[in-house]
């Protein structure tokens, strides 16, 4: 985020509207916030954030999947519709239907934002170690390390080319994200095949089959929808678990 974000500011973000994106704003502090929905999803996930924020007395909206390409901040303000709004947002008269750009400006007359202490979990955890290699959850794949090399990772992101740079550069084994609903110009999903360039194996699991923002569903509830060509020429494909498609990527074989 950029340094000059402040509590006076209202933030367009390309983020999904979770608990774990606001939690990355409070840190910050800001008088408003708009995002993605990334297609509700499981547990409506994609919107988490928003009755959080209400507790903040910090308006804050979401745009409709289809409307805006999720990852890309400009997108969400340009194009973007609200889908949903929580109450502090529409006591601004921001309601479904509103386009982005004028809740932002509404926004602007809500108080000055509050910083918070961290709230954001950067801890990975290892849930399966074999001799080929590990797999590790991990909140946003920004939080990827070189000593993830050989690791797969489970990561609570989307699979939006904006979520991908870091991992051209550690180059793990392999990735797996939430598709965000897939939203517009297929933007849930545009980093996979990016990755296939640089090697890594790279899978998307269903919104509606695990919680965005939280890579222990990714593992434990996701259910792969898209793979990438490096991915596919290890056995992973549409329909099956992620813990079946992770093992597939270390080069093993079977279920835990």
């Amino acid at each position: 985020m950029d340094a000059r974000v402040g509590a006076r500011d209202v933030l367009v973000a390309g983020s999904f509207a979770g608990a774990l994106s606001l939690a990355f704003v409070l840190e910050r502090g800001v008088r408003g916030f708009v995002a993605h929905e990334a297609g509700v999803g499981r547990d409506r996930a994609g919107i988490s954030g928003l009755p959080f924020a209400d507790r903040l007395g910090l308006p804050m909206a979401a745009v409709a999947t289809a409307s805006a390409r999720i990852g890309d901040g400009p997108s969400v303000h340009d194009d973007g519709i609200v889908s949903h709004a929580n109450r502090a947002a529409s006591a601004l008269a921001i309601a479904p239907g509103v386009p982005a750009a004028r809740a932002a400006r509404a926004m602007l007359l809500a108080p000055p934002g509050v910083a918070h202490a961290t709230l954001v979990d950067r801890e990975p955890r290892v849930v399966a170690e074999t001799t080929a290699g590990r797999v590790v959850l991990i909140g946003s794949m920004s939080f990827a390390t070189p000593d993830n090399r050989h690791d797969v990772l489970c990561a609570g992101s989307h699979g939006g080319s904006v979520n991908v740079p870091r991992l051209l550069v550690v180059r793990p084994r392999g990735a797996i994200f939430n598709d965000g609903g897939v939203a517009r110009d297929g933007s849930g999903v545009s980093g996979l095949p990016v990755l296939d360039a640089a090697g890594v194996a790279a899978a998307a699991v269903g919104a509606m089959t695990a919680r965005i923002g939280d890579p222990e569903s990714t593992w434990h509830d996701g259910v792969v929808s898209f793979v990438n060509a490096t991915a596919r020429r290890l056995g992973v494909a549409p329909g099956q678990p992620a813990r079946e498609a992770a093992l597939l990527m270390l080069g093993t074989h079977g279920s835990l």
